[in-house]
């Protein structure tokens, strides 16, 4: 379980960097990075329910009763926050856009894998609901300089900065209280480690406006 949880430090580090290096604390956010994050993030959790309802419901997953009964909950508890970001568009007069690469991306390859290695799936969850939470600080200053955002349009990003609601300590706990293999703890880790080369993929995008070559 330690290397699992050395995953997501490292990975909190790296995304640290990646946001530090876009100096948003400093500058503030442009609307169109605004937009943009709320897409990306719009296409990126819609439909994430049926995902956890897949690994639930995995016969590998399946005869660890308390686990799956979490992943289930997990999922229903997830499934409508896509709504979120589309309120925070329309209040911005944004429309939804279209998947950045990168988000088509993860769903096909998680979509396919789920069926074999659900447990790489729950890699990425491991990533998505740890890495707001280590850019707090940063994701504040850059509200406090972006005069166009309110609480009418940032219902999403303050809810998954996750100091409230902390979704990232409560998967690592159920996967812990789980005690899994060796071998499943290792497609956790395989599963933070390519789902964070995508999803910082992403974060270029939402902050750069095009796909990294």
């Amino acid at each position: 379980m330690e290397m699992v949880k050395r995953a997501v430090k490292e990975a909190q580090d790296e995304f640290r960097q990646l946001i530090s290096a876009s100096e948003i604390a400093n500058k503030g956010l442009e609307r169109d990075q605004y937009v943009r994050y709320l897409q990306m993030q719009y296409h990126l959790v819609k439909d994430v329910q049926k995902q956890f309802f897949e690994i639930a419901g995995h016969q590998d997953i399946f005869d660890k009763r308390k686990f799956s009964e979490f992943l289930l909950e997990f999922g229903t508890v997830e499934g409508p926050h896509y709504k979120m970001a589309a309120r925070d568009l329309a209040a911005l007069d944004a429309d939804l856009g279209v998947p950045p690469l990168d988000v088509k991306l993860w769903w096909s390859y998680f979509s396919d894998l789920i069926k074999e290695k659900p447990l790489v799936r729950l890699g990425g969850t491991c990533v998505l609901e740890n890495v707001g939470s280590a850019v707090g600080d940063l994701i504040d200053e850059a509200l406090a300089k972006s005069p166009f955002l309110d609480q009418k349009n940032t219902t999403f990003l303050i809810l998954h900065k996750h100091e409230v609601l902390n979704h990232g300590d409560e998967i690592i706990e159920a996967i812990e209280n789980a005690k899994l293999s060796e071998a499943a703890l290792d497609d956790i880790k395989k599963g933070i480690q390519e789902s964070k080369v995508l999803f910082f993929r992403m974060f270029h995008w939402v902050l750069k406006g095009r796909e990294l070559y």
